[in-house]
């Protein structure tokens, strides 16, 4: 099943690269984790809506200091947010305490 973002206004999905053509990884919803959950969807600005296990982000959405490099491959932190968004023109490094 090809993997699509979840974002509003984003077209990236899986197999094709970025506009800058940077190669794109896609990272599931944290459904285990509320907390991490609601701030996640939060920051996507839609409300009264809940991502199924299919759904995903786009490395798009994520400063690259939410991933570790391991092995040449990128990893999501698990303490990471997605803060960049087409609807946001400056990013916000405001993550809150858990």
């Amino acid at each position: 099943m090809p993997r699509y973002c979840a974002v509003k206004l984003c077209k990236n999905r899986g197999g094709t690269p970025s506009k800058e053509n940077k190669r794109i990884s896609f990272y599931p919803f944290p459904l285990q984790d509320e907390v991490r959950l609601q701030i996640w969807v939060d920051n996507m600005k839609r409300e009264e809506w809940t991502p199924s296990r299919h759904q995903y982000l786009c490395s798009e959405h994520f400063t690259e200091d939410c991933f570790d490099l391991r092995w040449g491959i990128r990893y999501l932190k698990h303490t990471a947010f997605p803060t960049i968004f087409p609807h946001t023109h400056n990013v916000s490094r405001q993550t809150p305490l858990l």
